[in-house]
């Protein structure tokens, strides 16, 4: 039963962390344009930077775990995981793509665009990847989740 979602589940993971890289490196591209060197756009960009490697770290792990543990992903700490990367991951990519509304128009404008883009797409498949490992979460990972006074009947 939970083998497709666990294929989606990789899936979603890998090209989270493909968007992930790939804003990283605009994003550190970025680091050397004349604006935010000139510290015309510094708190925006330094945001994004402080957590996406983090997260990408994190996803290139669990995308590693994937592939040589069966149990992991569709788990408590990954449902956590993928929802509080996607919801830092959206906030920070708006915060500098709102930012770059004013943008000084430099050459260095579309390395903005495309780092922003990556990782507001990559929010949005780890936020679905959260939603969707919550909704299929397998019944022995589930009791996790509950209470410690409703889990005790559990154990027993």
């Amino acid at each position: 039963m939970t083998f497709p979602v666990r294929c989606f589940n990789w899936i979603f993971l890998f090209i989270s962390a493909i968007l992930e890289l790939v804003a990283i490196y605009y994003l550190i591209e970025l680091l050397y344009s004349h604006c935010v060197r000139g510290g015309e756009y510094g708190i925006s960009v330094w945001f994004f930077i402080y957590f996406l490697p983090a997260i990408a770290a994190h996803t290139i792990l669990f995308v590693c775990f994937r592939l040589f543990c069966r149990t992991v992903g569709l788990d408590p700490v990954a449902i956590v995981f993928n929802l509080t990367s996607g919801v830092i991951l959206i906030i920070a990519t708006l915060i500098e793509l709102i930012a770059m509304r004013d943008h000084c128009g430099n050459e260095f404008g579309k390395l903005f665009y495309i780092s922003g883009s990556c990782g507001l797409i990559a929010g949005i498949f780890h936020l679905g990847n959260g939603i969707m490992c919550l909704i299929f979460i397998p019944p022995e990972e589930a009791r996790y989740i509950k209470s410690s006074r409703k889990s005790k009947k559990y154990v027993s």
